[in-house]
């Protein structure tokens, strides 16, 4: 069987947004930039550079460029990934049901590497995903399809025939982008909500997601 699965990592194998969002709180507060809770959707899915961009051209700030705050954000979130990071309800159970059909499966991050490698590290999935590609690589972030195109070609697969594994609308639309299959598993506070209807399959949560599921992607 010619397909291949490719996961988000952030906020849908690992509970990381929350860690995301305050390693960027903390560290723009050291210019001044106090950021409230409630704008915390606006740069979910984005890569660090890109919101970083985003949240200078609204509160632009003084004593330290945007790679600076990159950096410092960059390493208090592999801190706080290795002190509190925790895998969704389900990560392991479609792991599983994948291996046992032999699929490939990689993964394709907004997060640079060595997040990525932490995060991988904290879970023990080293070994089992077959390519663990970072948008760092790429001109241009989620969601633009460039990310997704590139996994697939690591993993040998056409992206016609990969299923992508999505909880932020950014990285949804560029997976869909890349013309492949989506499973959107939003956060709590978008279950409801139909701004993923463009999707191919939407999850509560990965604990939903089975063989009948499986097979009903793959016709």
């Amino acid at each position: 069987m010619n397909k291949a699965v490719i996961f988000d990592m952030d906020g849908l194998l690992v509970d990381s947004e929350p860690l995301w969002w305050q390693a960027g709180v903390e560290v723009l507060r050291t210019v001044g930039v106090n950021l409230d809770n409630s704008r915390s959707q606006e740069t979910m899915g984005l890569r660090t550079d890109v919101a970083l961009q985003h949240w200078f051209s609204l509160f632009p700030w003084t004593g330290k460029t945007i790679p600076q705050i990159e950096q410092e954000v960059n390493a208090r979130v592999i801190q706080l990934i290795a002190e509190c990071a925790e895998p969704l309800p389900g990560v392991f159970d479609v792991i599983h049901l994948l291996s046992e059909q032999k699929i490939p499966m990689g993964l394709c991050s907004s997060s640079p590497y060595a997040v990525i490698g932490a995060v991988l590290s904290k879970l023990g999935l080293q070994s089992t995903l077959q390519v663990a590609y970072s948008a760092e690589d790429e001109p241009m972030g989620k969601p633009h399809p460039g990310a997704y195109l590139s996994c697939a070609k690591q993993i040998g697969v056409h992206p016609h025939d990969c299923i992508a594994f999505e909880d932020s609308l950014y990285g949804a639309i560029a997976a869909k982008a890349a013309e492949m299959k989506v499973v959107a598993v939003p956060s709590c506070n978008d279950h409801q909500s139909t701004m993923f209807s463009f999707c191919d399959m939407q999850l509560r949560s990965l604990t939903e997601f089975n063989a009948s599921s499986f097979s009903q992607l793959l016709q």
